[in-house]
């Protein structure tokens, strides 16, 4: 009762509702947890997503977009190499060097038709500019220069520049230097003779003749609306904007045209751009962007298009906003569901506990009522069992203690009885002394002995070496019976005569050897005793040479050891039997007798019993 009401005690005072709060907190756990990560990731893999697939969509873009700006500046280069295969214009700017190079208009008073000449190169080089700037949609103006610097050109719908010789210089130094070859110029600003301003950028390109000399320069201007066609489509699906830069920084196009032909080589964005193509974060006037940038491998222009993350997230962050609800809904109903769980774990659990405090109190006769055959049921019908064990259990120690305290009655009769032999074979002994019978006398100290040893009360724990002098005593008895036939042989270790063992656990043994063993046709009958260490436990062996058993009357021995009331036996093992109940009353079950034998060649008994350091735990481990 003392461990039933320990585990009552302990129900008693843990704190209330302890276990429903841990049970509460592991749901909370288990299901918060999770489905707080899942929806965090699932929410960032999208937005990651979305990126990623905005980021890609619009690299496609940006490279058919800087791809069609290739293919017409492509085209503005081929336009410009033109004039190095007409030969109308070569005669034209050939007319025109010479005339210049003669003096011009400052000697036209002393050259006849004169007006006739300058006429005659106009037309000869203009009718081939009408027909150039018609070649390409969307160009401006073809302007061409003789080596003088004088200009030829058409005027078309959109006007000219009325500011041409301030930028011609630089491109007549641009095309010499470029040999032949196109040269690229950035956006600028320009004023036409309406007043307004224009943002161009140019083709220019050093005009070489069959004798590869040069005899002029040609520009082919373009409008940023060319640009501004390309983008618009873009620009309506990035909602964003887009710069073109070219490679020294400065703007060629700009969404909102408020950066054209300025510099941005201190802009942050260009900090973070790296290789040919790519994409970044950044802040813009106080709002996130995302930034695309491709890099034109014609051209050298770089593109930049702004997408502004708040309409490009707004899908992601409403269906994060909605996953978040379904999860916190979903949460919600499993948590709610998780407490109507843990109140129906947890009610018979209460139910059972209640029981356990009126058990607590002396009442045995309590019964948990089962209604479900679940775990809760399971436990109940347990307690029901191991309720109905105790008051079995508590019935039998009543018993026992009846059946002891009369034991003990009895015993204390008895005990006159010992002393009475004792002083009775003491007086044999007297008197076969006086009758010099030393033989008798002998005899009768040593059955004396023998009584002593096995009646006498005590410890029930004696030291081998008491049990060696004990079965000497028994066999020098035997001997004076039968005239020398017994030899007995024991371990000479010195440290196997202190092994505690039970007592009279060997007597029996040698006993049943003489009685059964006996061969009256051999001289001599050798018992030897034996002993060695398997890991914690003692082994001795009791072998003899005698009769031995036959297969039939060994399997009925090793059956009356095992069976825990065995049938009444003719007479043969009792001894045996309760050597081993011994042991195992004492030891447990993995202790006792075994049994081997051979008809003709003898009887061997093996003995297990625990090493001292074994039998202390075993008794701490009962007790």
């Amino acid at each position: 009762m003392t461990g039933f009401r320990r585990i009552a005690q302990l129900w008693r005072e843990r704190p209330a509702g302890r276990l429903d709060r841990k049970l509460s907190v592991v749901f909370l756990f288990l299901i918060m947890l999770p489905m707080g990560l899942i929806t965090y990731f699932a929410a960032e893999r999208y937005t990651a997503s979305i990126e990623k697939n905005t980021v890609a969509y619009v690299s496609q873009l940006s490279s058919k977009m800087m791809g069609k700006l290739d293919d017409y500046v492509n085209d503005m280069m081929k336009i410009s190499i033109i004039p190095s295969y007409l030969n109308e214009i070569q005669s034209g700017l050939d007319m025109s060097n010479r005339y210049y190079e003669e003096g011009g208009p400052s000697k036209a008073a002393d050259r006849p038709n004169e007006s006739e000449v300058k006429l005659q190169i106009t037309r000869k080089v203009e009718r081939s500019i009408y027909f150039m700037n018609n070649i390409k949609e969307g160009t401006s103006n073809v302007y061409l220069f003789d080596l003088y610097g004088n200009p030829y050109f058409v005027v078309k719908s959109g006007g000219s520049r009325s500011n041409l010789q301030q930028y011609y210089e630089g491109w007549r130094k641009l095309a010499t230097a470029a040999n032949g070859r196109p040269v690229l110029v950035s956006t600028q600003e320009i004023a036409v003779p309406a007043g307004s301003k224009q943002y161009m950028f140019t083709v220019v390109r050093d005009i070489i003749d069959k004798s590869y000399h040069s005899i002029g320069t040609i520009a082919v201007d373009a409008n940023i609306g060319v640009i501004e066609n390309i983008v618009t489509d873009l620009e309506d699906t990035t909602r964003g904007k887009t710069f073109i830069l070219d490679d020294n920084g400065t703007v060629i196009y700009d969404s909102e045209k408020k950066y054209l032909a300025r510099s941005m080589n201190e802009h942050a964005a260009l900090a973070q751009v790296t290789g040919r193509e790519g994409s970044f974060r950044m802040t813009i006037e106080g709002e996130p962007q995302l930034v695309v940038y491709k890099k034109s491998e014609k051209t050298g222009w770089l593109i930049l298009i702004t997408v502004p993350e708040q309409p490009l997230m707004k899908e992601a962050f409403d269906t994060r906003r909605i996953t978040i609800a379904a999860a916190v809904g979903v949460t919600g109903f499993a948590l709610m569901i998780s407490l109507v769980l843990i109140y129906a774990l947890m009610r018979p659990l209460r139910s059972i506990v209640q029981h356990m405090k009126q058990v607590q109190t002396g009442n045995l006769d309590v019964v948990f009522p089962v209604r479900r055959r679940d775990e809760a049921g399971l436990i109940g019908i347990s307690f029901n069992r191991m309720m109905a064990r105790i008051k079995q259990l508590i019935d039998d120690i009543y018993a026992m203690e009846a059946r002891k305290k009369e034991a003990q009655l009895e015993s204390l009769q008895h005990q006159i009885n010992p002393h009475f032999i004792y002083n009775t074979l003491e007086t044999i002994r007297m008197t076969a002394v006086l009758h010099d019978d030393a033989e008798v006398g002998e005899m009768v100290q040593l059955l004396g002995q023998q009584l002593r040893y096995s009646i006498h009360a005590g410890s029930e724990i004696v030291e081998a070496r008491q049990e060696w002098a004990h079965i000497k005593a028994y066999i020098e008895l035997l001997n004076y019976r039968y005239g020398d036939r017994f030899v007995l042989s024991l371990p000479e270790e010195e440290a196997v005569h202190s092994i505690r063992v039970m007592k009279l656990l060997f007597q029996p043994i040698i006993e049943n050897a003489v009685n059964h063993g006996f061969d009256e046709t051999k001289a001599v009958l050798h018992l030897t005793i034996t002993h060695e260490r398997e890991g914690d436990h003692h082994i001795f062996t009791v072998a003899d040479d005698g009769l031995g058993m036959p297969p039939a009357a060994l399997v009925r021995l090793r059956r009356a050891l095992e069976e825990e009331q065995p049938q009444a036996a003719e007479g043969r093992g009792i001894g045996l039997r309760n050597v081993h109940e011994r042991l195992q009353l004492r030891y447990g079950r993995a202790y006792g007798l075994a049994v081997q034998s051979e008809e003709g060649l003898g009887t061997t008994v093996r003995i297990t019993i625990p090493s001292d350091d074994t039998e202390q735990h075993l008794r701490t481990g009962v007790g």
